[in-house]
């Protein structure tokens, strides 16, 4: 029982229990005091005087997990956002909302906890109608203390190629996830990259392949017996060919797949606590043993937990199952898939665009198409790779499977590509370190993938921070695209992104002297009443819109919108002062950042690094500038997002600057060393900046200080 007040277990077997002063737990003293007093002693079921025959078994690995799993919640650097997200999400079971009651009281389960927010569901989409059938007065009334168990579908590709200490960290990660809430029904996939196959022509190598997977599936079953109470079991039998089965079905796949001819034989082992593992093995109706793909289970799980049952895809069309989705309620609420998370040795989806070579997060709703796209040109013909493309096609494969798995679920689910080793972090980070590192130098903890991810709902790292200030290793600028994994990709179904004109198409160019033609009051390609409702609801006051009007007509560059108007961006050509004109050559208008907002109760939920990213890669990829009041509490999201910022003198401005190279400060015609003209144009672009930033005038109409 853990001996501190701040992370304590329940009278009842089940999951830990973090109280609200985790928000706490921000300071490095803090952090250290609280390691230093927290005591934690043998784990016992509720009555009991002695250990159990597992825990007497595994005591010392269960002595390291309940440690590690300390560390991993210290190590996820929680705001106070993110405790609230996560135990609005999470319910605490003993406090209110429970689950449906297991017949055995000591293994009954209370998921705890799940954070977040895009990032977790964007509230306007939380908070947006919901169709909602007419009650059945011949039913019970629903509980409203009733709590969903929460699930993550996990899939483990290659664990033939896992040495133990690797399969067991990502083990105890996984039980660490169902005792904050999470829980884990696991497909293993023992396909190698070059095992291109169909069911079909592979008979004459079934009998030895199915004896290897299922060695692999019991492995994995004894890995997470170590650490988890309730222990696991590999479920057979309970996936069905259908006689109509469609292979490789591109897009939502409703009929024609695999089906679970047997609910029971999955939803037994969760109620008794267990993790459920599948080998990629189906029946026939005759009874006949086939081999599946992996994928195939993982979109059958997902149908059959979220209501699209055999019976269902008999009764109703596809048409009618489609009205349904997404509706919680409308197939039924006893399991929420929160989760798809697929751990393979390739990591996360590469990315040709980024120095870091690493997609961090793909809006699914926006990017789907183009990252296919872009990872089915990855570079094939590289002698270094062993296949190369076995392995783009399986980058493509693990986005194709999340994006059809979350195409079936809420928004507020999403998945998570990473490799069992960023898994495994947990349970083998402190021999990561280099011995011959300074002390205190290199000896933090790495954060968990799957932790983080659980308790703040959102990738490890923003998505639009520049790549320079992502704490990630930077390949060699020639290394090949293919020869490591990727860090991890986080993916949500999102929100859906326009950007007026398309950039792709109409790429923002500085206008004529006749200005830009984009009228906001009369362009029908979006709405300016609720622009000007986004802009006032996110900095809080009234806007002069004639004054605003007038004073952007014919500057206009842009504009984003992010879903349904939750967040956007209006952008501007603005003219610095005379000396830019008499420049040689020239300088012309600077592209501005003249508005950037996000409805108040989507704050926090990633929507404002949708519109970010797409302005700085999409719109103004050459950089871009704005203002902000010297105390505005956002500025610490601005630094970490510009190339450069200055503080005007004897003003409350901070100008801030994506252009890389730009060089602040006046022009020193004395300095030593040569001063090129680049140097001059980079220093003469930080005039204009300032320049223009000065002379841009508020538009608020309640005359109060500028934001």
């Amino acid at each position: 029982m853990f001996q501190r007040l701040t992370l304590y277990r329940t009278a009842k077997a089940g999951p830990v229990i973090l109280h609200n002063s985790l928000c706490l737990l921000n300071s490095s003293q803090t952090r250290q005091l609280w390691i230093q007093s927290t005591r934690i002693v043998q784990d016992r079921a509720p009555g009991s005087q002695h250990p159990t025959p597992l825990q007497k078994a595994t005591g010392d690995k269960k002595e390291t997990s309940d440690r590690d799993f300390v560390h991993a919640i210290l190590s996820a650097s929680l705001t106070k956002r993110d405790v609230k997200g996560y135990m609005s999400r999470f319910k605490n079971a003993p406090a209110g909302k429970k689950h449906k009651e297991h017949k055995d009281p000591a293994l009954r389960v209370a998921p705890i906890v799940n954070l977040g927010d895009l990032y977790g569901p964007a509230k306007a989409i939380a908070e947006s109608p919901k169709y909602i059938p007419h009650p059945d007065p011949d039913l019970e009334p629903p509980d409203p203390d009733f709590e969903p168990l929460h699930l993550a579908l996990v899939k483990i590709r290659a664990p033939q190629t896992l040495d133990d200490i690797t399969l067991e960290g990502a083990a105890l990660t996984l039980s660490q996830l169902a005792r904050l809430g999470l829980r884990s029904v696991i497909v293993v996939d023992c396909d190698d990259c070059d095992d291109e196959y169909t069911p079909d022509v592979s008979e004459k190598y079934f009998h030895s392949w199915r004896n290897t997977t299922l060695d692999q599936a019991n492995r994995v079953v004894s890995a997470i017996d170590q650490f988890h109470p309730e222990g696991a079991m590999v479920v057979d039998h309970a996936i069905e060919i259908p006689p109509n089965m469609q292979y490789n079905t591109p897009g939502l796949q409703l009929k024609g797949g695999l089906e679970i001819q047997n609910s029971k034989l999955v939803s037994g082992p969760l109620d008794d606590g267990m993790i459920p593992v599948f080998a990629p093995v189906g029946y026939t109706s005759t009874g006949a043993a086939k081999r599946v793909y992996p994928d195939d289970i993982m979109l059958a799980l997902v149908r059959e937990f979220v209501g699209i049952t055999t019976k269902v895809q008999q009764e109703k069309t596809e048409e009618q199952i489609k009205e349904l989705l997404g509706n919680p309620g409308a197939f039924g609420e006893e399991t929420l898939i929160d989760r798809i998370i697929v751990l393979d040795p390739l990591g996360g989806l590469p990315s040709l665009d980024r120095t870091d070579k690493a997609h961090i997060f793909v809006n699914l709703e926006q990017e789907y198409g183009e990252v296919r796209e872009q990872l089915s040109k990855l570079p094939l013909h590289d002698s270094t790779i062993p296949d190369p493309s076995s392995r783009a096609n399986r980058y493509v494969k693990n986005l194709d499977v999340a994006q059809r798995a979350l195409a079936l679920l809420p928004a507020s689910s999403s998945a998570l590509l990473t490799t069992p080793s960023e898994a495994a972090i947990s349970a083998h980070a402190p021999s990561l370190v280099d011995p011959n590192d300074e002390p205190g130098v290199g000896t933090r903890r790495q954060k968990n993938p799957l932790i983080h991810n659980l308790l703040t709902d959102k990738p490890m790292f923003s998505s639009s921070l520049p790549s320079s200030r992502l704490p990630l290793p930077t390949p060699p600028p020639n290394s090949p695209l293919l020869d490591v994994s990727t860090p991890a990709t986080f993916l949500k179904k999102g929100i859906p992104l326009r950007i007026i004109p398309d950039p792709r198409k109409e790429p923002w160019k500085a206008p004529g002297p006749n200005g830009t033609s984009l009228d906001l009051l009369n362009d029908r390609r979006f709405d300016f009443e609720r622009l000007k409702y986004l802009m006032e609801d996110s900095f809080g006051r009234p806007l002069d819109v004639d004054h605003y009007v007038n004073r952007v007509k014919g500057r206009v560059a842009g504009v984003i919108i992010a879903g349904d108007y939750e967040g956007g961006a209006i952008l501007t050509w603005e003219d610095p002062d005379e000396s830019a004109a008499s420049a040689k050559p020239p300088r012309g208008p600077v592209p501005y950042l003249d508005k950037f907002a996000v409805l108040s109760r989507s704050q926090g939920g990633g929507v404002a690094d949708i519109v970010f990213r797409a302005m700085v890669h999409q719109c103004f990829p050459k950089g871009v500038v704005w203002r902000s009041r010297q105390n505005n509490p956002v500025n610490k999201w601005y630094f970490e997002r510009a190339a450069g910022t200055w503080k005007m003198p004897g003003d409350k401005w901070t100008v801030f600057w994506t252009t890389e190279g730009v060089i602040p400060g006046e022009v020193d015609e004395d300095a030593e060393g040569e001063w090129t003209m680049e140097d001059e144009r980079k220093a003469g672009l930080w005039e204009d900046y300032v320049a223009c930033c000065a002379r841009v005038v508020p538009s608020w109409a309640d005359h109060k200080p500028p934001d």
